[in-house]
């Protein structure tokens, strides 16, 4: 009896007692908080809007059956679909290319790493913005003189939506799946060779490897995309093809407001996570991919010959001109060409809206400080999310987490799908509570409530992020620390600190600059005088300022692209050689 009772006790080296009445209870109350009580607040509405003052029901189906019908329905329906569709061609190229630029001797690999990184600082309303400016008749590649109004009129409508939100979820995926590769050692690559796979045959060999990597990518960029509203509030509307996430704002702006329907579709949204999670919970269960530990070695490079190291160089760039280099094109021409050039003929260039930046008209305000405001939530937030993220990826992945586990996992990856909107009008609704306001703490209308709005908008993705790498580390690393004495933090700082220090570093420029590109949350949560970077760029394409606009996003972008040099340079300058020689080979800092 006592031999049975120490093994229950001391399972893994941990107390598992323990761990459930602690670590569950501190973890659930912190995600009841953050996303939990918000978001079920306003889903309540759905069904009960007399609740919160907003309908005389006190429950009721109609809104439901609303929701269902005629334009809202059809929104719904695209939503989904186009979900799915870009989820597996976002997948299906990340895979490839992260296997590309990071095992073979393709052509310009550092700088397709960046390129990268460049992609995912453009957010969906920018992208959309640059491919507007380009195409549309009066735009940027008519002032060049250049006839493109059959490739306008083809893109603005479901072609174009699935480009643009491919190329917004790429940079997702292949993070998320380039993590997944670090572990992946020649070893195995090797062991199939050894066993005649040819090149094809060595690829699906080892492939399963990285299943969760590959799992979680793909859930992760269809609750990207559904949740998504820049594509859908700009392509979306002018082609006459609804998404979801615009008839959730539009019953959300609309004068009355129609709380309820909107409640409705955004549990839509969540719940159509649930099949892809399930998925992954049951193929992680089943099997285990620890495979990374203290003596895996650094992957070889497949020395491509000439031929196909052209083709495959060529493909690439491909991908990336289309994916960056049209929009930001268009973004960069709109911010240099004077207006007249649309209507005299001739091509004029002009710094006018970059001086505006500084020295802004009177009735403009400057970049300067709200960029600043932005970088001082990036900090906070990136660096928030990233503690919290590492401890939900430790659980999300454990062998013995049964029942919480699962519903741990299935509730972050349905808060991916949660659009900004959504949980910026949950806190507002929550943290505006008389009890809450009156008994508890007051955050309505300040800083530190955008603040865990923004954690909680970043943390499902983050954890998400971390999930991949984390569940191939081999517990036996810590077990070990913790038998020769070394307390739980220090076993994990000596053992899966160096293991995971590139993953922890990308996952904070992750989070980074999504949350300074981050519109919805900001625009609704913002505190009065207190406005940040992407509300001011809004607000002056708002006002039909787009030159002054763009030029603000393309400083945006410098200034984050910035930060990541920075940080990635301070992280080869002060953390141990043999830290860079194991684990992600992202960017070659």
């Amino acid at each position: 009896m006592n031999v049975i009772k120490a093994k229950s006790f001391t399972e893994n080296g941990l107390d598992t007692r323990r761990k459930f009445s602690f670590g569950s209870i501190g973890v659930w109350t912190a995600l009841f908080l953050l996303i939990g009580a918000p978001v079920l607040c306003f889903l309540t509405l759905g069904v009960s809007p007399r609740l919160f003052q907003q309908g005389p029901e006190w429950f009721t189906l109609k809104y439901v059956h609303e929701a269902f019908q005629g334009f809202a329905g059809r929104a719904i329906f695209n939503s989904l679909w186009v979900a799915t569709v870009v989820s597996i061609f976002a997948v299906s190229i990340a895979t490839s290319m992260a296997w590309v630029i990071h095992r073979t001797n393709i052509g310009a690999r550092r700088f397709w790493a960046v390129a990268m990184w460049l992609l995912l600082l453009l957010p969906t309303w920018m992208m959309t913005l640059g491919w507007t400016d380009l195409l549309q008749p009066v735009g940027g590649l008519q002032a060049l003189g250049i006839n493109c109004s059959y490739i306008y009129h083809e893109f603005f409508g479901p072609l174009g939506i699935v480009v643009v939100l491919t190329t917004a979820a790429l940079p997702f995926s292949y993070f998320i799946i380039t993590a997944g590769l670090q572990g992946l050692g020649p070893e195995f690559e090797d062991a199939a060779r050894i066993h005649g796979a040819n090149k094809i045959q060595t690829f699906k060999t080892v492939l399963p490897i990285i299943s969760p990597a590959i799992l979680s990518a793909i859930a992760v960029s269809f609750a990207e995309t559904i949740s998504d509203f820049g594509v859908a509030d700009t392509l979306g509307y002018h082609a006459h093809f609804p998404l979801a996430t615009f008839i959730l704002f539009k019953a959300i702006s609309s004068y009355p407001a129609n709380f309820s329907v909107a409640a409705v579709v955004a549990a839509v949204l969540i719940l159509s996570i649930v099949p892809p999670i399930t998925l992954q919970s049951r193929v992680m269960r089943k099997n285990t991919f620890a495979v990374l530990s203290g003596r895996t070695r650094t992957p070889r490079v497949r020395e491509f010959r000439k031929g196909p190291r052209v083709l495959a160089t060529t493909i690439v760039a491909t991908v990336f001109v289309v994916a960056i280099g049209v929009p930001v094109l268009g973004a960069v021409m709109t911010s240099f060409i004077s207006g007249q050039s649309f209507y005299g003929g001739h091509l004029h260039l002009t710094l006018l809206y970059y001086r505006e930046i500084f020295n802004p008209p009177s009735a403009g305000k400057s970049l300067g400080t709200p960029l600043l405001l932005s970088d001082q939530l990036g900090f906070v937030v990136a660096s928030c999310t990233g503690a919290f993220a590492v401890v939900m990826a430790r659980r999300l992945v454990t062998k013995v987490g049964g029942l919480s586990q699962r519903i741990t996992d299935i509730f972050l990856l349905g808060s991916i799908a949660i659009p900004g909107v959504v949980l910026a009008i949950g806190y507002i609704f929550f943290y505006n509570l008389s009890f809450i306001t009156h008994h508890v703490i007051n955050l309505y209308e300040t800083l530190p409530l955008l603040i865990i709005a923004l954690i909680a908008s970043s943390l499902p993705g983050q954890t998400r992020f971390m999930a991949g790498p984390v569940s191939q580390i081999q517990p036996s690393l810590s077990e070990a620390a913790r038998v020769h004495g070394a307390g739980r933090f220090t076993a994990w700082r000596t053992t899966n600190l160096p293991l995971m220090s590139r993953v922890l570093l990308w996952g904070w420029l992750l989070t980074f600059t999504k949350t300074i590109s981050e519109l919805a949350i900001a625009t609704i949560l913002f505190p009065p005088s207190q406005e940040p970077a992407s509300v001011t760029i809004q607000n002056y394409l708002a006002n039909f300022n787009t030159g002054a606009g763009t030029a603000m996003t393309v400083m945006t972008l410098l200034e984050m692209l910035g930060i990541i040099v920075i940080a990635l340079g301070i992280y080869r300058l002060v953390t141990p050689r043999g830290w860079r020689r194991i684990g992600w080979r992202g960017i070659q800092s």
